[in-house]
C-alpha cells in the first residue's frame, strides 16, 4: 500500500495554533474576477506577524502516475515567484478566536487490497467570533486557493463524493472521509 501525507506539517500547525488570540488585520489575495479564488498565495497579516498560505505544484504520485499536484505550505517569507502579484487587501481587524483544520483521508481499494492511503489538508477555517474566513484546497492539480467568508464554512467545501465518484479503473473503489481538527 502506498501512503502519502500532504497535510500541513507539525511546524505549520504549531504556527497556526500560536496565532489564536492574535488580531487578524487583513487578508490579501488576487482580485476576484469570476471566482473567489487566489492563485498560489494568500497573505495573512496580523500586525507585526504575517504569513503566506502557498499552493505550489510539485511532482507527486497521483494514484499510479506522476503528476504535478498542488501542495499547501505556510511560510513567513514572500517567494520571488509571487512578488509581482497585484493583491487586493481586505481589512478584517478582528481577533482570531479559533482555527480548525479540515483534513481529508482518501483511500483506494482493489477488491480487498488497499492500494492508497492519502491524507491532505483540504482547508483552514479561521474563526472570528461569530463568523469565519476559510481557505479551501481546490482539486488536486489546481494551485487555486478558494476563499469563503460567512458561517459554518465547512459546509461550503467540495463534497467527499467528488473524490469518490471520480473515474477510477474498473474494480477500484474509492473511499473518502474528513476530520475537523480544532487547534487549541
Amino acid at each position: 500500500m502506498k501512503k502519502i501525507d500532504l497535510r500541513l506539517n507539525k511546524n505549520e500547525v504549531e504556527f497556526l495554533k500560536n496565532s489564536i488570540g492574535d488580531r487578524l488585520l487583513s487578508i490579501s489575495h488576487d482580485p476576484f474576477m469570476f471566482t473567489n479564488t487566489s492563485l498560489q498565495a494568500v497573505k495573512i497579516s496580523m500586525g507585526e506577524k504575517e504569513f503566506f498560505l502557498y499552493s505550489f505544484s510539485e511532482p507527486q504520485d497521483y494514484y499510479g502516475s506522476e503528476e504535478d499536484v498542488a501542495v499547501w505550505s505556510i511560510e513567513e517569507k514572500e517567494y520571488p515567484l509571487i512578488k509581482d502579484k497585484c493583491f487586493v487587501d481586505v481589512p478584517v481587524n478582528e481577533e482570531i478566536t479559533g482555527i480548525v483544520l479540515v483534513n481529508e483521508n482518501q483511500r483506494l481499494r482493489n477488491n480487498a487490497e488497499q492500494l492508497y492511503d492519502v491524507w491532505v489538508t483540504r482547508g483552514i477555517i479561521i474563526e472570528l467570533g461569530d463568523h469565519q474566513i476559510a481557505f479551501e484546497k481546490a482539486v488536486w492539480f489546481s494551485e487555486d486557493i478558494v476563499i469563503h467568508k460567512g458561517y459554518e464554512l465547512q459546509n461550503n467545501f467540495s463534497s467527499v463524493e467528488a473524490f469518490i465518484n471520480s473515474s477510477w479503473k474498473e474494480g477500484v473503489k474509492a473511499e473518502c472521509s474528513r476530520e475537523m481538527v480544532r487547534l487549541t
